[in-house]
């Protein structure tokens, strides 16, 4: 073979090649190689409906793990679990600030920018609603915090932390100009909504209802500033029977309470047994609503019995005698007698069951020491004070009902218990706030972070005293959370001026005593 014509044969393919690679060359389309990256699933664009659910689904407050066992609904006998129950520990008492800033807050910044049309003032103002709601979780636990400043990006990377003086009033602002906005024949987010579906008469009331809530936290350190928040909260139209803000979960993977999802893996996976954590109900707990006959304990709590000595089978009990409480802070070896202890009910930690936000109950309570002040004359502090029991044990009809656990109460069970326990208008002060707030401790549980504000602001209800050997507060109850040290790393200068302005030192063991400003 000519050695010639050998050379184009063996050539061809490469020729093809090249001629291949020319043609692909001289016709791409940049912009179709760059969507090839692009995920068909996912969009570019943030919608603000969507997003607005998410932010919603991300309002129930932090779970610190602590706040159920220091306001002693729940104790252990284990001593790790136990920050809360024998305050040994100041591990898990670190503000959350990855929690709000980078998901909560940071989801709600994104929403703004694009929410600024002539006919977007309610979804404007939604946002606005749940930014205060988010920043009031973290600044009640935390203290000084940065707020005007914070998620500002490359623009402001070390943000000054604001007095909580100057972020209360910003947020009064925020709600009064929010809940004036509101207007019902503007576009809202529709079925985005899970808490009111766009109602925005509801979201009215659920401002304002925040207002109340965040006027009567300075009852102590301002009260003459917080009289004039209550009444113009109040003024403004606060919830009724009918307004509870609640979001609604399914038994469905996905679709499930993330609360009942830590209760139940925490400790409660099974009935019985030694649980992960050796997590009982408190005897604190317990025995308030055993002694007081309320109709409330065989709907939350059921001790699980062995169906026979020694078995690792058990049947419900939710009988009155039965139930009962372990002492906080007592025990650091599992006690003989673990199993006759109180458990929460299946209807408790139905992972379909809903999650209150925010509660007519509450908003009663709130009305109740209003009236008590003086500074609300439509219903007597008794009045309102009734209308919060009913509406709080009504609402147990929110929660599917879980056998062997009811979900209803009476209206003659809770007259009954209302007989039983009347309200004492004839006693001082004190006594009737200590009413109401224990009250509100037993309708808000599950809530425990605001009743850890009510707590530090009223003093009730009266906890057992714990002085766990080896504990780190003297056996009182934490009054803050530390700031995250990693603010020492990427904000120094104001993370250390915010330490020394709200007098306590960065580890010391008093920081946790330290008091934020409206608690006083």
């Amino acid at each position: 073979m000519n050695k010639d014509i050998m050379k184009i044969q063996l050539s061809k393919p490469v020729f093809f090649i090249v001629l291949l690679i020319a043609t692909l060359i001289t016709s791409c389309n940049k912009k179709s190689l760059t969507d090839l990256n692009i995920d068909p699933n996912t969009t570019l664009n943030a919608q603000p409906s969507y997003m607005f659910t998410g932010a919603v689904l991300s309002m129930p407050a932090y779970n610190y793990s602590v706040l159920a066992e220091g306001m002693q609904y729940f104790s252990t006998y284990k001593e790790v679990p136990a920050i809360g129950d024998k305050f040994y520990s100041f591990n898990g008492t670190i503000a959350d600030f990855a929690g709000y800033y980078t998901v909560k807050l940071n989801r709600l910044l994104q929403i703004e920018p694009k929410v600024q049309g002539a006919d977007d003032v309610n979804k404007k103002s939604l946002v606005r609603i749940l930014k205060v709601y988010t920043f009031h979780q973290l600044t009640d636990v935390a203290g000084d915090i940065p707020y005007r400043e914070a998620l500002m990006g490359q623009a402001n990377l070390t943000p000054k932390y604001e007095i909580q003086r100057d972020i209360y009033l910003d947020m009064f602002k925020e709600l009064d100009e929010s809940a004036t906005a509101l207007d019902a024949s503007k576009p809202t987010y529709g079925n985005a909504d899970l808490l009111y579906k766009g109602n925005v008469a509801k979201w009215k009331k659920f401002a304002y209802s925040l207002m109340l809530r965040l006027g009567m936290r300075l009852t102590n350190v301002e009260p003459d500033l917080a009289k004039t928040w209550v009444q113009k909260a109040i003024a403004g139209g606060v919830m009724g029977d009918d307004d509870v803000a609640k979001i609604d979960y399914a038994d469905a993977a996905g679709s499930q309470n993330p609360q009942v999802l830590d209760l139940r893996n925490g400790n409660y996976i099974s009935p019985g047994g030694d649980n992960v954590e050796g997590g009982k109900y408190a005897a604190t707990f317990l025995d308030y609503l055993k002694n007081s006959g309320d109709p409330r304990l065989p709907v939350i709590s059921v001790v699980w019995v062995p169906t026979a000595p020694g078995a690792t089978t058990y049947i419900a009990d939710t009988t009155r005698a039965t139930q009962r409480g372990m002492v906080s802070g007592s025990l650091n070896t599992k006690p003989l007698d673990f199993d006759t202890y109180s458990e929460p009910s299946p209807l408790v930690l139905n992972p379909g069951a809903p999650i209150i936000i925010f509660s007519p109950s509450e908003t009663y309570f709130l009305l109740a020491e209003a009236a008590l002040r003086g500074w609300y004359t439509d219903m007597t502090a008794e009045q309102a004070y009734k209308a919060g029991v009913k509406a709080g044990m009504k609402q147990w009809a929110l929660f599917p009902a879980v056998a062997p656990s009811p979900n209803t109460i009476t209206d003659p069970q809770i007259n009954d218990y209302l007989a039983r326990n009347p309200y004492n208008a004839a006693a001082g002060f004190d006594a009737q706030l200590e009413q109401i707030s224990v009250q509100k401790w037993i309708t808000l549980f599950g809530n425990d972070y605001e009743i850890y504000a009510n707590w530090r602001r009223t003093g009730y209800p009266q906890l057992t005293p714990v002085n766990y050997p080896g504990n780190v507060t003297g056996g009182k109850m934490f009054r803050r959370f530390s700031l995250p040290n990693s603010e020492n790393l990427t904000n120094q200068a104001n993370y250390l001026e915010a330490l020394q302005r709200q007098g306590f030192a960065e580890l010391n063991e008093d920081n946790l005593l330290t008091r934020i400003w409206w608690d006083k």
